[in-house]
């Protein structure tokens, strides 16, 4: 993926690569020891395939992203196998 700030992603829509609307980005994790990106804090869109709970944000593993552009697609495949846990913010 091209190189872009990271203050650029948030507030971009999240898409899922099938076609599913996900959220919106509202915060990012960075591991500052390695210097990369680690999860994406997603507020989820009504029956979204990541909500959680009712009006808690989620975090989402960098690694499942594919894309990002005007919007942010992840993989939909590797939702079912990753741990989609609740934003403690």
């Amino acid at each position: 993926m091209e190189k872009m700030p990271a203050k650029l992603l948030f507030e971009r829509n999240v898409i899922g690569n099938m076609g599913s609307v996900i959220g919106r980005v509202k915060d990012i994790i960075f591991d500052e020891k390695v210097g990369k990106l680690v999860s994406l804090e997603i507020e989820p869109v009504e029956n979204s395939p990541v909500m959680v709970e009712e009006g808690k944000n989620v975090l989402i593993p960098y690694k499942i992203v594919v894309a990002v552009k005007d919007v942010v697609v992840i993989d939909e495949k590797c939702l079912n196998k990753i741990s989609i846990r609740p934003s403690t913010h």
